[in-house]
Parts: C-alpha cells; sequence; structure tokens
C-alpha cells in the first residue's frame, strides 16, 4: 500500500515541494526554483527536464520511490489554458507520477487559505490571478495571462507602471509625482537625457529588474502621492471587479460567508494595506453591500496541494497539521 502524497506548488519565481506520510507528517520539503514554463528560457521542453528532478530530488531524500506516493496535487503557475494543462500533464506522467491532480497554483490558496475550502484565492506575487472553489465543485480561474487578460497586479506590473509614469512625468507634462525620485535614487541614472539607455542596459545586464521598482507604489501611496494611488485604484479595480464576478457567476449563496484569501509576496508581505482595503471597499459595492471575509494566506499555498492529497489518499489529517508540520 502507498504510503505518502506529495504536494507541489510551483510558482513563477520559486517552488515547494512537500511530501508527507499516512500519519501526516512532513518526512520530506524542498524548496526549489521555478515550475512555470513561461519563466524557463527552454518553455515546456526545459519543465520537462526539471519537474522530474525536483519531484526525485525531495523522494530521495527520505528514500521513498515514486510508487510508494498514493496521491501527488500540483499547482502550477502557468497552468492557464486547457492545452497547457494537457502538455504540463503528460510532463507529469512522464516523471512517474500516475495518480495526481493539476491545478492553476491559484486554486491552492483556496484550500490553503478558506477555512472551508471553499471560496476566493487573489494572488499578487509575480504575476496576478484569480481562482474559485464554489460549493457544487465547480472551479474556475480568472486572469493569469498577462496584457491578454488585463491583470494589473503582481510585482512586474506595478514595476511597468513606474517606469512608465517617470517617463510621463518627464517627457509628458505628467503631474509630479515622488515615485520619480523613489526611481532615480534606486537605479542611480546619471542623467535624464540617458537614463532610458541606461535603464535598457541595466535590465539586460540583469543589474536591475523590473520587480525592483513594484514596492515604490506602495511607499509613494503610503505618504500620499496620487499617482502612486491612481496606480493602486487600478489594481484594486483589477481584482475587486474579478472577485465580484466569481461571487456572482459561480455557487456562492448569500446565506453562506464569502471567503476571499489574499495570496502572492506582494498581498502577503506588504506592510501597507492599502490595496485590500481598497479592494475588500469595492468588493462591497460591487455585490450591493455583501461583505466578504478576508484574509491574507498565513501558510505557503502548498499546504493546500497536501490537504488535497491526504483527501484523494484517504489519509485523515487536517490543514492545522499540515501548517504544524510545514512549521518546523
Amino acid at each position: 500500500m502507498s504510503k505518502y502524497i506529495l504536494g507541489v506548488d510551483g510558482g513563477g519565481t520559486k517552488s515547494h515541494l512537500a511530501l508527507f506520510d499516512e500519519n501526516g507528517a512532513c518526512v520530506s520539503f524542498k524548496e526549489c526554483g521555478t515550475l512555470n514554463h513561461e519563466c524557463m528560457p527552454g518553455s515546456f521542453g526545459e519543465l520537462e527536464v526539471v519537474l522530474p528532478d525536483m519531484v526525485l530530488n525531495v523522494l530521495s531524500s527520505s528514500r521513498v520511490d515514486i510508487s510508494d506516493v498514493a496521491f501527488c496535487v500540483l499547482g502550477i503557475a502557468g497552468a492557464d489554458t486547457k492545452s497547457q494543462h494537457e502538455t504540463i500533464a503528460d510532463i507529469i506522467r512522464k516523471a512517474g507520477i500516475e495518480s495526481f491532480a493539476l491545478y492553476n497554483d491559484s486554486f491552492l490558496g483556496v484550500a490553503a487559505g478558506c477555512p472551508s475550502g471553499i471560496g476566493i484565492c487573489a494572488i499578487n506575487g509575480t504575476g496576478s490571478t484569480m481562482a474559485a472553489l464554489d460549493y457544487s465543485g465547480k472551479s474556475f480561474q480568472l486572469g493569469g495571462m498577462g496584457l491578454f487578460t488585463d491583470d494589473c497586479g503582481g510585482s512586474t506590473w506595478y514595476g511597468e507602471q513606474v517606469i512608465g509614469v517617470v517617463y510621463n512625468t518627464l517627457f509628458k507634462c505628467a503631474k509630479p509625482t515622488m515615485l520619480k525620485d523613489l526611481f532615480f535614487n534606486h537605479a542611480m541614472f546619471s542623467s535624464k537625457e540617458d537614463y532610458l539607455e541606461e535603464l535598457l542596459d541595466k535590465l539586460d545586464s540583469t543589474e536591475i529588474f523590473i520587480s525592483d521598482f513594484n514596492r515604490m507604489v506602495f511607499e509613494a501611496a503610503s505618504k500620499g502621492d496620487e499617482t502612486a494611488m491612481d496606480i493602486l485604484r487600478r489594481s484594486a479595480e483589477h481584482y475587486a471587479g474579478g472577485i465580484a464576478h466569481l461571487a456572482k457567476e459561480l455557487d456562492f449563496p448569500q446565506d453562506k460567508p464569502l471567503q476571499v484569501a489574499l495570496a502572492g509576496s506582494v498581498f502577503v508581505k506588504e506592510k501597507t494595506k492599502i490595496l485590500p482595503e481598497l479592494i475588500e471597499a469595492r468588493v462591497s459595492e460591487l455585490l450591493g453591500g455583501r461583505k466578504a471575509e478576508f484574509c491574507a494566506l498565513d501558510s505557503p499555498p502548498v499546504a493546500g496541494a497536501v490537504l488535497w492529497a491526504a483527501r484523494e489518499a484517504g489519509f485523515d489529517f487536517t490543514l492545522e497539521k499540515i501548517k504544524e508540520e510545514l512549521a518546523k
């Protein structure tokens, strides 16, 4: 009898793999690089090499064979369309995993962040995605495709907004913003005239990254900068609109609490709570005053993957137990 389950959270920046035994003990945990094919130079071909290596790494450290794994749940960033799901699922099978369920990583936040395991998760990390699991068992994902889905969230998006408004301030008579000084002080550009060329050189050499500038939006907004607030209002409209749509279109009855988990580094690590407050207020407006129970994810999303895998394998342990084990 197979005595282990494997949970995988494959993000755009880093991935977590957690191996649990039937008694609810975490016997192996690994943090690795991205499992999002969109972040890999070799795309799906590279994923086909990297994924088996990561799985073998987490299993071999506890001398567990893949045949000993009863079930595996994988939440993979970049698994957005049906064709992407099919391609990634084929790669998983080639890795020797037979009993598994594949989701976009945003769904893990529902299991890990909503007490009932039913609700909506909004991710604001490397990128932006929203996902829902409703009372009838239906699942649905919004966003995650950048420009194609008009994603106004994710660290790179905020960084791009900073670069754009600085350019407008310098060369299009846009209103003054403290983002300009924050931007120039961070990257230490030598002059206004040459900064764009310097910016491209620094990005090409990976001396800086676009996502490095995202924190400036929140710093400036906390000091009352209107341009920064406009960026956060646009982002809040994006998230609130998606959350409200999911609440209206799926099976979330009015007489039951609407639970919303906020996940991803921008939501979880950012101390300035202006954006969550804007989102919560706008969701209430869009839903006619209905209140949603918002919470920032207080456990790694891989906990959601482990919980789902445990249920599929018939293992009897709770999310709280999983959190305790991962905290070790």
